[in-house]
């Protein structure tokens, strides 16, 4: 499914004669389609009584004509999905003598008779099956667009020598939506329905099948991506690009990856794994940071560093739960800038509850990674806004970022409060393998900031253990400097 250039560029001096032309030949043997239009905000028209009804039968070949009566109001860039199917199966002749062609501005594009081009995954998008294709579309939208059934060199001869009953081709809606590439199914009352975009196909190579997502185009245009596993299975899925791979586990049940590592110069797309059951690749802006971008804590870990907005430090926010905010550091010189003095204000038994100054703290120890509650951290700035205590830049920073975010609250008063959630760091600085331990430790910190269920679990945990057990268990917080006189610190940490 490729596009096939028409040529024709028409001159800025003549765009609103041959509009406004258009307009007046289509309005005056204008009809309103019988089919559903959505997300348009203007009127479709038909050429003819043929055309109202979106109906070509495979024995008659014709042209479908349609117009808008206004040109539609729309953000680009935009996709136009055509709904329709056929009224019966369409044997491998058929398809052998027939193309149906949608034009739209300057391309071309062949509306596919199945899905064999995405085997194995499109099983089942046969006879009775309801075909959605996403056709993107140019700025400025096109004011008029058409359907054709067009016969092949050996289609023209077979009509020649007869015309057997063929099946109907029929339109059942359009629809105009942002842009997107990719493939899903949908189960409705009338049958089964699939959702497809051009420049998506399979590769087999051999046992493995992959599938790859590969549109057209120039520059750095940003898209996300969204990836659904099929229940079951033995295996997770791969997705990968020129730039980047992430794998997905047996218990993974899907991915989203935000805006900013994909792009038009990255190649393709490719997701590979039995399991993959729907993907999509949509344009969308990349957040401006510090504005977090939404990620599973795993593909922060992964996240390419030469993508980062920042080249200090990046910023996720956790996917399944989005009170809870992730840095990434380039190494634990920035990570101190932005957490020591707090750790040692959280945590740090001599130091809780009070802002040590500069002197004091450097040649300590802070953390390699690190957790903080919302509650703690408007404490920390509470008290540096009473006391005009001298932060550094990138605690002035942090403190901006968990306004924005609501973890912090600036009362009426200037007075700053506790918000909602909480965050976690880790730094690049540490090993690969480090990195996992310490986001899935600081990732089980943050649950325990925001779930009550978590807490009371842990906390059960706590109390069954014997005296001897707590007690082995303080000796080593007390000689990691924690403040053990703190029964939630200590029941978070263990």
């Amino acid at each position: 499914m490729t596009v096939r250039e028409r040529g024709f560029r028409g001159t800025r001096a003549l765009a609103l004669p041959v509009f406004c032309f258009f307009a007046l030949v289509s309005c005056a043997r204008a009809l309103p389609v019988e089919f559903a239009v959505r997300g348009s905000g203007a009127a479709l028209f038909a050429g003819d009584s043929l055309s109202a009804a979106g109906v070509l039968d495979f024995s008659k070949p014709a042209k479908l004509k349609f117009h808008f009566q206004e040109m539609p109001a729309l953000l680009p860039p935009v996709s136009l999905e055509i709904e329709y199917s056929f009224s019966a199966p369409l044997t491998e002749e058929i398809k052998k003598n027939y193309q149906l062609v949608f034009e739209a501005g300057d391309g071309q594009w062949l509306l596919p008779f199945d899905l064999s081009f995405l085997e194995p995954l499109s099983a089942g998008a046969a006879d009775g099956a309801f075909f959605h294709y996403a056709v993107p579309v140019d700025d400025p939208f096109p004011f008029e667009f058409y359907v054709s059934l067009v016969p092949t060199e050996s289609g023209a001869a077979r009509n020649r020598r007869g015309r057997e009953e063929l099946p109907l081709f029929t339109i059942h809606s359009l629809a105009i939506s942002g842009r997107w590439y990719g493939f899903h199914a949908e189960e409705h009352d009338d049958g089964r329905h699939f959702f497809v975009s051009p420049f998506v196909f399979a590769r087999n190579g051999g046992a493995a099948v992959e599938y790859l997502i590969d549109p057209p185009g120039e520059g750095r245009e940003a898209f996300d991506f969204s990836l659904s596993l099929l229940p079951g299975g033995d295996s997770g899925a791969v997705v990968s690009a020129e730039n980047f791979e992430f794998e997905l586990t047996r218990a993974a049940d899907g991915l989203y990856l935000p805006p900013g590592i994909i792009a038009l110069d990255a190649g393709p797309v490719r997701i590979s794994g039995e399991r993959a059951g729907a993907f999509s690749l949509c344009p969308a802006a990349v957040p401006v940071f510090p504005a977090p971008l939404t990620a599973d804590p795993g593909v922060a870990l992964d996240w390419p560093r030469e993508h980062w907005r920042d080249s200090r430090f990046e910023i996720f926010r956790w996917d399944a739960f989005p009170s809870l905010l992730i840095f990434d550091t380039a190494d634990y010189a920035v990570q101190d800038r932005l957490f020591k003095r707090l750790a040692f204000f959280v945590e740090k038994a001599g130091f809780r509850g009070r802002l040590a100054a500069d002197i004091e703290i450097d040649g300590l120890h802070g953390w390699n990674a690190h957790d903080y509650r919302a509650v703690d951290l408007a404490r920390f700035f509470e008290s540096a806004r009473v006391e005009n205590f001298p932060l550094l830049n990138e605690e002035r920073e942090l403190e901006r970022i968990l306004l924005e975010q609501g973890i912090i609250r600036r009362a009426r008063d200037g007075t700053i409060e506790s918000g909602a959630g909480g965050i976690i760091s880790v730094s690049r600085e540490s090993a690969d393998y480090l990195r996992s331990l310490f986001m899935a430790h600081e990732g089980f910190h943050g649950l325990f900031f925001i779930d009550e269920d978590f807490r009371d679990f842990s906390r059960e945990r706590w109390q069954a253990l014997s005296r001897q057990d707590k007690d082995f268990i303080l000796s080593f917080f007390d000689y990691q400097r924690y403040d053990t006189g703190d029964e939630y610190l200590t029941i978070n940490e263990f």
